[in-house]
């Protein structure tokens, strides 16, 4: 089973566990972290799929800034 496959399986328990906790009584804490777990899955998700199509992520920084905060820690 390949990451992709992984990824989304993983979302769909997700969606099935939102079902499940509908009534209980910590339903908001319960989703609270599920909203978390369930963008992080999306974020992968995403990631993989730019992967696969080839299509380059985005730094999160640039390059420049990397070397600034860098030269900062350094001092």
């Amino acid at each position: 089973m390949n990451d992709q496959t992984k990824l989304v399986f993983a979302l769909e328990h997700v969606a099935h566990l939102y079902d499940l906790i509908d009534e209980n009584e910590y339903r908001q804490y319960l989703t609270e972290h599920l909203v978390q777990f369930e963008s992080e899955l999306e974020r992968q998700l995403s990631l993989e799929l730019k992967r696969k199509s080839n299509q380059p992520c985005p730094p999160r920084k640039s390059a420049v800034e990397a070397r600034k905060e860098q030269a900062n820690v350094n001092r």
